[in-house]
């Protein structure tokens, strides 16, 4: 019985241990278009989120049962925890009028920098393998488009961890829980 006990804590273990693959992918052009795949035990288990079949569940009131989490902190976390294997991200920017256009694209640098900063402060640029930042200036031509692709692998440890802090952060009351209406005679014994 004893062995069985060390058997199952071994799988336990090797289980929190295998990490978990996400792949983020993110395009902007004449509409948003956006698809997160994760894997776990290397592809056995797959769950794919697409924008083109959306799943909200909706009470009665028509207010969303999903509960609100502060996702640039939980983003962040996953960020320094994980290990960033490739991240592209393109931005294909034109206008008319060429001096309207390097204005564009240096402030769009500026802010694609300070972001990419934000996120992967714990990283240096250099030990990603897989990496393509580029903003491209289309002159004579009025285009946006957004292309976003980041692959990132974490163990599932750490998403525990994430999810309890977000539990300990989010707060309770108005559709989480109420008051019970408790009374003196709560079960009526007299």
């Amino acid at each position: 019985m004893f062995y069985f006990f060390i058997f199952l804590l071994f799988i336990f273990l090797i289980l929190f241990l295998i990490p978990f693959k996400f792949k983020i992918y993110y395009e902007f052009t004449n509409q948003s278009k956006y698809k997160i795949i994760i894997t776990y035990l290397f592809g056995l288990i797959k769950k794919e989120v697409d924008s083109t079949s959306k799943d909200i569940e909706q009470n009665k009131n028509g207010e969303d049962n999903s509960s609100k989490v502060n996702s640039i902190d939980f983003i962040r976390y996953i960020f320094d925890k994980g290990d960033i294997r490739k991240l592209y991200f393109r931005i294909n920017i034109g206008f008319k009028d060429p001096s309207l256009l390097g204005i564009a694209v240096g402030i769009i640098w500026a802010v694609v920098n300070s972001i990419f900063a934000y996120f992967i402060n714990s990283y240096d640029i250099d030990d990603i393998d897989d990496k393509d930042i580029q903003v491209i200036p289309i002159f004579n031509d009025d285009i946006f488009q957004l292309f976003f692709l980041c692959i990132i692998k974490v163990n599932l440890v750490y998403i525990i961890t994430a999810y309890i802090r977000s539990l300990k952060i989010k707060k309770g009351g108005d559709s989480i829980a109420g008051t019970s209406n408790r009374r003196i005679n709560e079960n009526y014994n007299e």
